[in-house]
């Protein structure tokens, strides 16, 4: 018995100091955003989704796909050449997975859509004021803007533009349909 209140006041202590911190309110809202993740992957990718940049179409897109990159890679997505400062839209609906840094796509923001689809959007300039993981995003949601962060320093200012399955990644230029003014507004 006296091991029992030991340990629910224990329990207590940790509720209590986790609600005052704010330890309890972050560890819901991840246990929340995992449940709106795990209802996406029951539902069907779309077969289009719209072009990350206004003012962009399909036709000017270069296929870089599975270019090479050095001797021991191939490009896994589409450079979308634009100028810097451009702003960047959710190609689909979705949460905000990651906002963060790496030494190749430098700023980049990732999106999980629908049938747990990934999109990269990597080189980012900028991330949108008030951008956060987990947050719910549209087509109509700047994610950030178009820069030459990571591996792209020196390089013309584009964005780079992946998309993942749970097999890896595919080549996103099929799947894209030019924005349409009403879909770039806020």
């Amino acid at each position: 018995m006296k091991k029992l209140v030991v340990i629910l006041g224990a329990a207590a202590f940790l509720i209590l100091v986790g609600s005052v911190s704010g330890v309890a309110n972050a560890v819901g809202d991840k246990l929340l955003l995992y449940v709106r993740l795990a209802r996406l992957y029951t539902k069907e990718p779309p077969a289009k989704i719209a072009m990350p940049l206004a003012g962009i179409s399909r036709k000017q897109i270069a296929n870089t796909w599975h270019a090479p990159r050095g001797s021991s890679r191939l490009h896994e997505g589409q450079d979308i050449f634009a100028a810097r400062g451009t702003q960047v839209y959710s190609a689909t609906p979705g949460y905000v997975f990651n906002i963060g840094e790496n030494r190749l796509g430098g700023q980049t923001v990732s999106v999980i859509g629908a049938g747990g689809r990934v999109y990269y959007y990597a080189h980012l300039d900028a991330y949108a004021d008030g951008l956060e993981e987990g947050a719910y995003v549209t087509p109509q949601t700047v994610l950030g803007s178009v820069g030459t962060t990571g591996n792209a320093q020196g390089t013309p200012p584009h964005l780079h533009f992946g998309v993942y399955m749970t097999s890896g990644a595919i080549n996103p230029l099929p799947l894209l349909a030019d924005r349409t003014l009403e879909r770039s507004r806020q």
